[in-house]
């Protein structure tokens, strides 16, 4: 996905200004910044749920309006929200996100049936498949939305605030999944979230959003405690994981 010279305009305010980026398949892409810096603005225009003020947007070269993104296959936003029918089973409704790819008056193919359970094992929904989605604890069902969410396979994957109150295991679980989804070089996820450590775990490539701007890019070497400093206005000391080698902040309040 090419972005160019992307700008949203509110009440006369600039939301987005002159935003350009690619994202390739095969990576994650994180997005952070501080409240207001338009990181959900940037993830709903690429989704198309706001239509961009000027600037494109091309998937596999194409250009595609607000309108044409919103119904394309080839983009899924997520942003959690609970499903309507919350007496259908887990299994069913996971399955369900597989039907822009049902054949008119047919059953699920096995090959949509092996993806949707692919992907609940992968973030350990397996233990709940008869449970209605209405009776799911709440980690467990903001983990279902996410499957859900995978489990359509778009190109693009836009996850806005995918971190919110998931616990440890729910983070780590959504880091491998991530990663197996975009393995095969075909797909790219794009990840805004304000868990600072999770991003720098995860992703390939980080965007810096300061007042609708890209401020800042790069991978994980980028996480600096002058650069939290900077952007969200909090001291850090940075610490490198035991395992990973990647860095990690370790906020203080000031003295």
């Amino acid at each position: 996905m090419d972005i160019a010279n992307l700008t949203l305009m509110t009440g006369g305010r600039t939301i987005i200004d002159d935003v350009t980026a690619t994202l390739s398949d095969g990576e994650i892409v994180g997005v952070i910044g501080r409240s207001g810096a338009g990181k959900t603005s940037l993830v709903k225009v690429i989704a198309g749920l706001i239509a961009e003020r000027g600037g494109t947007i091309r998937i596999n070269g194409r250009a595609l309006s607000a309108g044409q993104r919103r119904k394309s296959m080839e983009i899924t936003y997520h942003d959690g929200a609970a499903p309507r029918n919350q007496d259908e089973r887990l299994v069913d409704f996971l399955l369900l996100s597989r039907m822009p790819y049902k054949k008119f008056m047919s059953p699920f193919s096995d090959r949509d049936r092996q993806i949707a359970d692919e992907y609940a094992g992968l973030l350990s929904l397996d233990p709940y498949n008869n449970e209605p989605v209405g009776n799911l604890p709440g980690g467990i069902m903001k983990r279902a939305m996410l499957a859900h969410s995978l489990i359509r396979q778009s190109h693009v994957l836009l996850l806005d605030n995918p971190t919110d109150g998931l616990d440890i295991l729910s983070l780590n679980l959504l880091k491998r999944t991530l990663s197996h989804y975009v393995m095969n070089g075909d797909r790219t996820a794009l990840v805004c979230s304000n868990d600072l450590n999770f991003i720098f775990r995860t992703a390939d490539r980080i965007i810096v959003m300061d007042g609708g701007m890209t401020a800042l890019t790069g991978g994980a070497d980028i996480m600096t405690a002058d650069m939290i400093r900077k952007f969200f206005g909090v001291e850090a000391v940075i610490s490198r994981n035991v395992y990973s080698g990647k860095p990690e902040a370790h906020f203080f309040p000031d003295a």
